[in-house]
């Protein structure tokens, strides 16, 4: 296979989904960059269209989902009135949808299962056991899903498939995260009966209606994607599989997800992120081209046939790779599928010339030299951003955003990201060895010193840029610089004051001064750093003022302060 087939723009804001500006412009750069698929993802977004009628006393779905709503209508008012809007979002994914197929493009939801509404209970009261609900009664697969989904497809007969996660955390039922109802049912699932059970009920309606059932394997942990993995081996070979490019989630240090190629001959999918849930949500620039050709040269050698890269995050509404430098990403993943020998000044020309930013007298030898300018400044950025918002490899930021405890880094990084679970020789990458504080310490040093040197090339000049486009650039490298100052200081002050409290207060071989002397440095300059910052103009507006939060970070050296006070006092 030399390129993908499937070349997909996935869309995890709900307000950008439900927005028709939004997706036109979406669906425009899909048609001049020759993508094919658009992903619409927003959880329950199922329960905004469906209803499904079986459950307030409808009948058997009929091939008009006005028939269906008029079999329910009392009822909906009765018990569902927030459901009575499901047809008015419906029509406006219907006109979504016929436009998209218009310039070619087949377009999927994603959702994550199990979802419904409470009146389901007044069908089924007994799915309450022991004052819970169960996710272990046949039920939801024999009855619920396949109801819903048979519904879906008369509401949006020419959807060309849904992408589904079964039993993450984030499904309002599952029996990875709601098994405590405890009765017998439950004790007897396994996590792989019921990933199968779940996937061959959703699976009738599409096989009946001709549509495409893309399953995720949204898993934190390797045990359950063995178990997730088990599963596969019994459901239809035409059920597609959509991995993400790593393990769990979007963390570009974690190495290929091990299940990628591992599925037999059925169809596979990769998911990526170019934006940045977890370097920077595109508010400050890291263009990911190395990775973004590691990860789909690994693609097509291991049998993966389409992709589709994620445009911004559900966490932050209103802002997507669209509104800065980090659509160059997505340019570039929309080249590379295509073409995996493309030039990067190619990608980074048709990003220039697609979101007019070149000033119209440039000559081609400034554009050329322009080029070269660019690649110096752009390059760098994910070597920066994976210094100072990673430790050692390991997942460091909330979701990009400084910490709110002192507890909490820790927690993230080997807990809740773990890269151990998934890189055995990351098991010790927040030890505090010598060895591994000197490490932690220069990688950081690195960030700082690559993040100057690129501010240098910047100030060159704006060579064939628009002058709008490079201040841009300008405001976005100097909110960066403090965004890579801020983590750096916040790492220094976590090493040093776990260093504190775990009774290690000799001085460091290699270090020229106590741990206390450091610790104390570390609050003063994080303080400086604080009051330097608030004045900032890119931090009177959204969404920088959310990335750069200096609530957080205060929240954060307070709890440091009390915690290490409580445990060791600094005089």
């Amino acid at each position: 296979m030399n390129n993908y087939s499937i070349r997909g723009l996935e869309v995890h804001d709900w307000s950008h989904i439900w927005n028709f500006k939004t997706m036109r412009r979406y669906m425009k750069f899909m048609v001049e960059n020759d993508m094919n698929t658009l992903v619409l993802h927003h959880v329950g977004v199922l329960d905004l269209i469906t209803f499904p009628a079986k459950f307030l006393g409808g009948g058997t779905p009929t091939n008009s989902i006005f028939e269906v709503y008029n079999q329910i209508d009392q009822n909906i008012y009765r018990y569902a009135l927030r459901e009575n809007l499901n047809l008015y979002r419906r029509d406006f994914l219907k006109q979504l949808i016929k436009e998209a197929r218009q310039c070619n493009i087949d377009v999927y939801i994603e959702d994550k299962e199990l979802w419904f509404s409470d009146f389901i209970l007044n069908y089924k009261p007994d799915l309450i056991k022991n004052g819970v609900l169960c996710p272990s009664e046949p039920f939801w697969w024999e009855e619920f899903l396949p109801a819903k989904y048979e519904e879906l497809f008369v509401a949006l007969p020419d959807l060309a498939g849904v992408v589904i996660s079964f039993g993450t955390g984030e499904s309002r039922l599952a029996i990875a995260n709601m098994h405590s109802c405890n009765c017998d049912l439950c004790k007897k699932m396994t996590p792989a009966q019921w990933h199968t059970n779940m996937i061959l009920g959703t699976y009738g309606p599409f096989k009946n209606r001709g549509k495409r059932l893309v399953v995720r394997d949204f898993i934190y942990t390797k045990e359950e994607q063995e178990q997730f993995a088990e599963a596969l081996k019994v459901i239809p070979q035409e059920v597609v599989l959509s991995l993400k490019n790593t393990p769990h989630d979007f963390y570009p240090t974690f190495p290929d997800n091990p299940l990628i190629g591992r599925v037999g001959e059925r169809p596979q999918w990769i998911e990526y992120d170019v934006n940045g849930q977890y370097f920077g949500w595109g508010v400050v620039p890291s263009i990911m081209f190395d990775d973004i050709e590691h990860r789909l040269a690994y693609g097509l050698d291991h049998k993966v046939s389409g992709f589709f890269m994620r445009t911004d995050w559900e966490g932050v509404q209103d802002l997507s790779c669209f509104d800065g430098p980090n659509l160059l990403n997505l340019y570039a993943a929309a080249i590379l599928g295509k073409n995996p020998a493309a030039d990067r000044r190619e990608i980074v020309l048709r990003w220039l010339e697609g979101e007019s930013m070149l000033d119209t007298a440039c000559t081609p030898m400034q554009i050329n030299e322009t080029l070269d300018w660019l690649l110096k400044i752009l390059e760098p950025t994910w070597s920066i951003m994976r210094g100072a918002v990673y430790v050692n490899g390991t997942v460091f930021s909330d979701n990009s955003l400084f910490h709110v405890s002192f507890g909490q880094p820790q927690w993230v990084a080997e807990t809740h990201h773990s890269l151990k679970n998934w890189f055995a020789e990351a098991r010790d990458a927040l030890g505090l060895t010598t060895k591994n504080v000197k490490f932690i310490l220069e990688e950081k040093d690195r960030a700082s010193k690559i993040m100057d040197e690129v501010l240098d090339v910047l100030a060159l000049g704006r060579h064939a840029l628009t002058e709008t486009a490079y201040k841009d650039l300008l405001d976005r490298f100097e909110l960066m610089k403090a965004y890579v100052q801020g983590f750096c200081l916040e790492t220094r002050l976590w090493v040093f004051g776990r260093l504190w409290v775990e009774n290690r207060l000799d001085m460091l071989p290699g270090f020229d001064r106590p741990v206390k002397s450091f610790l104390e440095e570390a609050f003063v300059k994080i303080k400086e750093y604080i009051a330097s910052v608030k004045g900032m103009p890119q931090l009177t507006s959204y969404p920088a003022c959310v990335l750069l939060n200096i609530e957080r970070m205060e929240c954060f050296i307070r709890d440091a302060e009390k915690k290490i006070m409580a445990m060791r006092p600094l005089e």
